[in-house]
């Protein structure tokens, strides 16, 4: 019979699932962690999983790029799902997000339509990043 000490039940990993939807064909790069997990030209879905150390700190990025401004055809990418550990992030909390793109448009968005980057940057363990981003007061550790 196993007691407390010898179970192993604690799971160290955080499950992301990250989809993006095309509008046109647009060249999108996703990073986690600055490793490239996908770089090329959308045009279906795009589905990422991945695992992340429950205790870190971890960096999401999506770039898109070569983006050609014209009236009649529309390139973009939009972020319809984002969960983390089956927390959807998006568009919850999109307002955390960095949003640096060439028209200096920094409005909180899941939809990306200018050549630029989107950044969620996770700076301490997940769950106490969370803890502060619902506003539920201090959180002693």
């Amino acid at each position: 019979m196993n007691n407390y000490l010898n179970l192993t039940d604690i799971d160290t990993c955080l499950e992301l699932s990250l989809e993006l939807e095309p509008v046109g064909s647009p060249v999108v790069t996703v990073l986690i962690n600055n490793k490239v997990q996908h770089h090329s030209t959308l045009s279906e879905s795009l589905v990422i999983k991945n695992c992340l150390e429950l205790l870190n700190p971890f960096t999401i990025d999506i770039i898109l790029s070569n983006k050609h401004y014209t009236v009649d055809y529309e390139t973009a990418v939009i972020i319809s799902k984002l969960e983390i550990d089956n927390i959807n992030l998006v568009p919850k909390y999109d307002y955390l997000a960095d949003y640096q793109n060439d028209h200096n448009n920094n409005s909180p968005t899941n939809y990306l339509g200018f050549n630029g980057k989107w950044t969620l940057t996770i700076d301490r363990p997940f769950y106490h990043w969370l803890h502060q981003a619902q506003g539920q007061g201090w959180l002693l550790t």
